[in-house]
């Protein structure tokens, strides 16, 4: 059975944009805070992710760029991946510059997941077991940490994509546990010896095209 990946990529892309707007809404009760020439590189932090969907629209970012921009991310994955794995059990203390970021800026930045679009703001999310606050970056709370009085509530994006997430899983019968860093998307990615239940192949995540 063929699965229409671009309907999935296209709700993405959705609340993509709605977190786009409550983040400059945000930044604005902050007097436009903006990340802006600030060296205290968020993209240096190990983020996991953990959802197929935002995977898929990471990988349809990627297979945009250029043949030399894809050769040389890979490169740099590949060593980014290398750097985790001599550091199983202190990701959290490591200092690596994401795979796709080059002279500052992010290659596939319309594509990035949710998390590279959210950090820096506080937050707020409400969830069956509680209520749970984040912080701002280091840079807005140096600026702000004092006088916070506005917190994007990251609850309706984050149980939006979870439906996604859902939906898309049942109608691939995908049932494998996803936890990822970029780096990680992008080597898996290149990688022919791994099952497709595993692998992220171009042809099956272009906008146009079906997985089969």
């Amino acid at each position: 059975m063929d699965v229409d990946v671009a309907q999935y990529l296209g709700r993405l892309a959705k609340i993509y944009g709605e977190i786009g707007q409550e983040y400059d809404k945000a930044a604005g009760k902050y007097g436009g805070f903006s990340c802006e020439g600030c060296t205290d590189n968020c993209c240096t932090t190990v983020f996991h992710h953990h959802t197929l969907i935002e995977n898929l629209y990471l990988i349809e970012g990627f297979e945009g760029l250029d043949v030399k921009k894809k050769e040389e991310a890979v490169i740099r994955a590949k060593k980014y991946v290398e750097e985790l794995s001599d550091h199983p059990f202190d990701m959290t203390e490591l200092s690596i510059m994401c795979p796709l970021n080059v002279e500052g800026k992010c290659e596939a930045y319309e594509y990035r997941p949710l998390i590279c679009r959210i950090h820096g703001m506080p937050g707020i999310l409400h969830s069956p077991k509680g209520t749970k606050e984040f912080d701002g970056c280091p840079v807005f709370m140096e600026q702000h940490g004092n006088s916070i009085s506005h917190r994007i509530d990251r609850t309706s994006f984050y149980t939006d994509i979870a439906f996604i997430e859902r939906d898309l899983r049942e109608e691939m019968v995908f049932t494998e546990k996803h936890r990822k860093t970029i780096a990680e998307m992008i080597v898996d990615y290149t990688r022919d010896e791994i099952t497709l239940s595993k692998r992220l192949r171009p042809e099956d995540f272009h906008k146009d095209s079906h997985i089969i």
